[in-house]
């Protein structure tokens, strides 16, 4: 795949693309929808697959306070679509001039004359421009007298639902801890990923080692134990994760602990990632390490009910 990063005065020499635009934060069900819709179209015009997305999101942007934001951090990104086989992928810088371009000159300046677009293929929902104003009618219009084609994708719903696949929805629900249902919009299950590093090894002395990663650019999921998979050194494990700041050991910084079971590798360095399945019991601060030991019993019980091991 092909890795741009472009700011609205960046020259662009890529030609005959079939271009996706979006935010594509999570990729979701209907995330996945457009991208299909994507590869099929740039097959039938014998076209190369790009995606044009923004960085920062245009809320990080706009409400500069905002932090921890987006569902995946941008390597995920680059990885998901690297497995989705895109050709290209244009990552537009979100600055104050890009904020400023009318949907006129959003269309004008950068799809027409620097990206010199052939199909272009957007969900229903998408919006350009200053103050959000561009629209799929917008880009019809265009479409008509420069040679271009515009290909509007409806939004998918769940079946038993009536709202839409949402990023926003499924950001509000990491952070509440209900997985099950960002896990279903996503497709697959959310997860946090990093290099393992050395902690204090007081959980070693209680006899529940763990893997610690601090946690990435993306949205911080409600503190508490989870039942989990780790995949570490290309192998996939069972086990649980407490994410949060150790209030029993008077933590203060957000850390992802995971206990992975039946496990005694020395892992300090390697990449783990941890997908979250489901939510056990919030964060709490117990008087003193047995009854830790004890509560971590207990969840280790519940996360293997779950596994069904």
């Amino acid at each position: 795949m092909k890795y741009f990063e472009l700011d609205t005065q960046s020259q662009f020499e890529e030609k005959n693309l079939c271009l996706a635009i979006g935010n594509f934060d999570g990729f979701h069900k209907g995330h996945i929808a457009i991208l299909n819709s994507l590869k099929k179209i740039a097959n039938e015009k014998n076209q190369s697959t790009a995606i044009m997305s923004f960085n920062p999101h245009p809320r990080e942007f706009f409400q500069s306070k905002i932090e921890n934001f987006n569902i995946y951090t941008k390597s995920d990104k680059i990885n998901f679509l690297k497995k989705f086989d895109v050709d290209v992928y244009i990552e537009f810088t979100f600055d104050k001039n890009l904020s400023e371009l009318s949907a006129n000159q959003f269309v004008e300046n950068i799809l027409i004359d620097k990206l010199d677009i052939k199909n272009v293929v957007v969900g229903k929902d998408f919006k350009f421009g200053k103050d959000r104003l561009g629209n799929f009618k917008i880009l019809e219009h265009y479409s008509k007298e420069n040679n271009f084609n515009v290909h509007l994708v409806e939004s998918i719903m769940p079946s038993d639902s009536s709202d839409k696949f949402s990023s926003s929805i499924i950001r509000e629900n990491i952070k509440n801890g209900e997985m099950e249902k960002a896990n279903f919009a996503l497709g697959r299950h959310w997860h946090m990923t990093g290099l393992i590093v050395e902690g204090d090894k007081r959980a070693r002395k209680i006899n529940f080692p763990t893997a610690n990663v601090l946690p990435g650019n993306h949205i911080i999921p409600r503190k508490g134990v989870y039942c989990i998979e780790a995949y570490v050194k290309n192998q996939k494990y069972l086990g649980i994760s407490n994410f949060g700041e150790r209030p029993t050991v008077d933590g203060s910084k957000l850390l992802l602990e995971t206990h992975i079971f039946n496990f005694s590798e020395e892992i300090y360095g390697n990449e783990l990632t941890v997908r979250f399945l489901t939510f056990i019991r919030p964060e709490q601060k117990f008087a003193n390490f047995d009854e830790l030991a004890k509560q971590i019993k207990k969840d280790i019980e519940t996360a293997k009910k779950y596994h069904n091991i």
